[in-house]
């Protein structure tokens, strides 16, 4: 069996940080692209409102489509081959969407860019559980989450820059340098220990481990996939072994979308237009601002995720989306003044990614053994994309026919129960190893030794387990 070569990182877990930094910018300006640039292309290609909507669906569409690729070609040809390809082909495919010389030009490619979106959005969670020491897997999940909403604001700034030039292809063409980026990042990186082990390299999964500096073994070796796997994958995922973590990651999934941050991201500036704001600066550079905030808010996270711990963080984010949603309502009521709806706007979004957005995908890569962690954070993220394209198609048809206080009592109603659901639902899994959390799920949500006392941080509800089971 051949041996890895290569010298051990000098700094492992900054070199899948940068990987996973590069690659949370790509998502983050690609996904709100369109948002920054949709009143110029409306104006180049004379589209109507139904074709506007195509340029949200689209991209969802092809997120959904590359979801169910994401487990295939990551367990066929690894992790990082997969993100760095995936990388390499969304590159090239802005830059063609750039040059796009109609609507179908431009909404096919924006298909094909959602489709990399897809993969990269569930492979980079396991990336990162699979490539980092348990004591900072969390903080650099986080990160991911933190460059996503970084590449958000971004979008804004440029698009604000640019839009008095009518450079709408400008804007769209440069996630292809974050894209580029990522991909050359992540040829430094080895595949994760845990893959080799899944396909019966234990040699090189050693090897691996000394380069990512991440001695401890993570799962037992396991068979390689063979042909026909997929629907026994699926079969497994709804087994009485794995049923309740199943659920658990799609429910979670839904919740993260439907809660509103789709509306936000790409709405913004329909929503500030609503709330009587007008001109460019107001209608992009605000949106822009509160992305921004997002920024800071996942960066505190990250920097905090390991003492607060993750309950606490999702808990404590999952309010403030709450509170957010609350303001808005009551300036569409007009019981509160416009620049209420600013701040409501903010504060959901300093939430959303202090919490759901930095947290939720950690989930499903720590929770599945080695073998269902690409079909499992697929499951998972179908649910999300689910939600995700209800919002993209029926959100604005919704504040025309219903109101901005119709509509934002229901996400209100929404973030409540989504908050009820992580009460009593959400584990904290807080310095636990990946074989102590996937142990938990398979033993009936029980844990089978406490937490080390310095990363066992006190959560909301009384202990540090925060809905198990004794």
């Amino acid at each position: 069996m051949p041996t890895i070569t290569g010298r051990p990182l000098r700094r492992p877990g900054t070199t899948v940080g940068l990987a996973v930094v590069l690659l949370g910018l790509t998502y983050g300006y690609d996904g709100t692209a369109m948002a920054g640039a949709q009143i110029l292309v409306t104006e180049a290609f004379h589209l109507s409102p139904l074709e506007q909507g195509t340029l949200y669906a689209g991209p969802v569409v092809g997120l959904m489509a590359g979801t169910l690729l994401a487990g295939r070609l990551s367990h066929a040809v690894g992790r990082r081959r997969t993100l760095a390809v995936a990388a390499a082909v969304c590159a090239v495919t802005t830059v063609v969407s750039a040059l796009s010389v109609n609507s179908v030009m431009l909404v096919g490619t924006r298909v094909v860019l959602g489709m990399t979106m897809g993969v990269l959005i569930v492979i980079a969670p396991i990336l990162i559980a699979e490539s980092v020491r348990t004591a900072i897997r969390g903080r650099v999940a986080v990160l991911y989450q933190c460059a996503t909403a970084a590449g958000c604001a971004a979008t804004y700034f440029v698009s604000y820059l640019l839009a008095g030039g009518g450079h709408w292809r400008t804007m769209l063409v440069i996630p292809a340098l974050c894209a580029a980026a990522a991909a050359l990042s992540l040829l430094r990186l080895p595949e994760t220990p845990s893959w080799y082990l899944m396909r019966q390299r234990p040699r090189q999964a050693a090897d691996a481990h000394r380069i990512l500096g991440t001695p401890e073994p993570d799962t037992a070796p396991e068979a390689p996939p063979s042909a026909g796997l997929a629907k026994n994958r699926v079969r497994e995922l709804f087994s009485a072994k794995y049923r309740k973590l199943t659920f658990f990651v799609i429910i979670l999934g839904f919740l993260v979308q439907i809660t509103g941050i789709s509306a936000i991201g790409y709405f913004s500036p329909r929503i500030f237009q609503r709330m009587g704001y007008e001109g460019d600066f107001s209608l992009l550079v605000l949106p822009g601002f509160i992305q921004l905030l997002s920024a800071v808010a996942a960066l505190v996270c990250a920097v905090a995720i390991d003492r607060v711990g993750r309950r606490t963080a999702l808990l404590t984010g999952t309010a403030l989306m709450t509170a957010g949603h609350l303001l808005l309502v009551g300036v569409f009521a007009e019981f509160l003044p416009a620049p209420a709806g600013l701040l409501g706007l903010a504060v959901f979004a300093i939430g959303f990614n202090a919490g759901f957005g930095a947290l939720i995908w950690v989930f499903a890569a720590e929770g599945f053994p080695t073998r269902l962690r690409g079909p499992g954070a697929s499951v998972m993220l179908l649910s999300n994309l689910s939600a995700n394209l209800i919002i993209a198609q029926f959100f604005l048809s919704a504040l025309s026919a219903l109101g901005g206080t119709t509509v934002f009592c229901l996400l209100l109603a929404v973030n409540v129960i989504a908050w009820c659901y992580v009460y009593a639902q959400v584990p904290d899994t807080t310095g636990r190893t990946l074989a102590e959390v996937q142990a938990y799920w398979e033993n009936g949500r029980r844990w089978q030794n406490p937490p080390l006392a310095s990363t066992a941080p006190k959560s909301p509800g009384g202990n540090s387990r925060g809905g198990d089971r004794t």
